[in-house]
């Protein structure tokens, strides 16, 4: 999918999100207090991702990272190693905090008349058009994580390898130590949003980063089986 493409796909679904709020608000304020209590899907929903995080990592981080020949990344397409945002994954996040959002606006239309629900709808009127920035980016940009000739490229910004100075995971993600200034920073990649495992993009990250001749590798060409990067 190209990139205009994408662009007009996200906006569509950013803007689906906002026209639900309304009509799911609406909804309740016609309904009255008549209208069904959703707030216990969003609660059940939510306590059943969080307290299955672990079995649900197990269960979407199967995926490797894969090598394509243009990735629309900042700065212009590159060719690189791609480690996606995983679809199952966002999918469980968008019904556990969807659930939430539609109990709230549900309850605040259904009691828009008392300062309770106006309270309420403010608040979903504020979270809410953040709630579809969200949905836009990960529509546009499906690229979580990849690895080029260049460097990482993560959270729309492009770490260097000459400052990238050591890798290592934890239970959020690979940390990347960068030093681009006097003081070094942690730069957080991966976590349970991508489809690859930590231990994998990690390995492969240090791989190449402790590796510089092989990095033209992934500009030229597939760099072989990512099965031989030990």
């Amino acid at each position: 999918m190209s990139r205009g493409i994408r662009s007009v796909v996200a906006a569509f679904a950013s803007l689906a999100v906002l026209v639900a709020g309304a009509a799911v608000w609406e909804y309740g304020r016609r309904s009255g207090t008549a209208a069904p209590d959703l707030s216990g899907i969003g609660l059940i929903g939510t306590l059943a991702y969080l307290g299955g995080i672990d079995w649900v990592r197990r269960r979407i981080q199967r995926d490797d990272l894969r090598w394509h020949r243009a990735l629309a990344l900042p700065g212009g397409a590159r060719p690189g190693l791609l480690a996606r945002r995983s679809k199952r994954g966002l999918a469980l996040m968008i019904v556990a905090v969807g659930g939430i959002f539609a109990g709230g606006l549900l309850w605040g239309g259904a009691r828009a008349d008392g300062w309770n629900g106006r309270i309420m709808t403010a608040l979903c009127v504020v979270t809410l058009p953040m709630l579809a920035w969200v949905v836009f980016k990960a529509v546009r940009h499906p690229i979580l994580v990849a690895v080029t000739s260049q460097g990482v490229v993560a959270g729309g910004q492009t770490l260097s390898w000459e400052h990238i100075k050591s890798v290592r995971r934890d239970k959020d993600g690979v940390q990347l130590r960068v030093r681009d200034s006097d003081k070094g920073r942690w730069v957080t990649v991966g976590g349970d949003g991508c489809a690859v495992s930590n231990e994998r993009l990690a390995h492969v990250i240090e791989y190449y980063r402790a590796t510089p001749h092989r990095r033209i590798a992934l500009d030229l060409n597939a760099p072989g089986p990512l099965g031989a990067v030990q």
